[in-house]
């Protein structure tokens, strides 16, 4: 996993999520819930192709992989747009832009599901009562969520990164965490795999717990990663060697630069991880 940043590219920006539209499908929901409280309708019926117009956008900003588990899902699968905080939870945030990220089906329909365990008290929902009125909610609408494109309009995108800081979910939010603050990679040339582990004892109980909760550590990730990881550790074997000419070994820096550590290759968040350490690899 990497660190992300949004694209917020006005022109390439879908623009249902900005504006006027974005306080229409707010008020959407704070409708649903008033009539939930109101005892006409038992749950909130949500719009998928809303969201599913962000995918787009989303793909651009984890590189068209998956913003969890970094496979490069594009080619062989259509992928999700995977709500962070569960819609089913969170229902407020079930159109929110921020709270979106391209995923893999396998880590969102297989492993995460509607799962999220947190350390804090839960986010506080919108106080909708069954006695607002239409006035009320529309003034209300667009104030629980963020503008993408304009923070006068909607919360503040700083306010929206410190509530989950307050809640401190025991997963990490690519957008807003720091992946590699939470991550280390370790190998075994016995098994041939490559787990994800826990970075320091401090951050565990949010690493361990996100771990399972996205299936990061299946069978086939770990395999996966091994089998690439033999490319890098081959490449920085050279690199380290000093018998090898300058020229080889630049171009062995070259390709690990572009090819390796590069945020469009797969697994880049542990390349990242093996150039930040004294390792050394045995030989292959």
């Amino acid at each position: 996993m990497i660190k992300l940043n949004r694209n917020l590219q006005e022109a390439s920006f879908p623009s249902s999520f900005t504006g006027e539209k974005r306080k229409e499908w707010e008020l959407d929901l704070l409708t649903q819930a008033r009539a939930i409280r109101q005892g006409t309708r038992q749950n909130f019926q949500f719009t998928p192709s809303r969201w599913k117009t962000a995918k787009t956008n989303l793909l651009r900003e984890s590189f068209h992989k998956c913003a969890y588990c970094e496979v490069n899902f594009t080619t062989v699968a259509y992928g999700d747009v995977e709500h962070y905080r569960p819609k089913s939870k969170y229902w407020w945030l079930a159109y929110c832009y921020f709270n979106y990220a391209a995923s893999c089906q396998l880590c969102n329909q297989k492993y995460k599901i509607a799962d999220f365990p947190i350390s804090n008290k839960q986010l506080q929902k919108p106080r909708i009562q069954k006695n607002n009125t239409n006035a009320y909610l529309e003034r209300k609408a667009g104030t629980y969520t963020p503008d993408p494109l304009n923070e006068d309009l909607g919360l503040s995108h700083t306010i929206f990164s410190s509530l989950h800081t307050t809640e401190r979910p025991l997963s990490i939010d690519p957008y807003i965490d720091n992946p590699s603050d939470f991550f280390a990679y370790e190998y075994n040339d016995v098994i041939r795999e490559v787990d994800v582990v826990p970075l320091n004892n401090e951050v565990r109980p949010i690493t361990s717990s996100c771990i399972e909760l996205l299936g990061l550590n299946r069978k086939e990730l770990r395999d996966l990663r091994y089998r690439e990881l033999l490319n890098y550790r081959f490449l920085r074997q050279i690199l380290d060697d000093q018998t090898i000419n300058d020229i080889h070994r630049q171009a062995a820096r070259n390709l690990i630069t572009q090819e390796f550590i590069h945020p469009k290759a797969e697994f880049s968040g542990m390349y990242r991880f093996f150039e930040q350490t004294t390792i050394n690899f045995p030989t292959l």
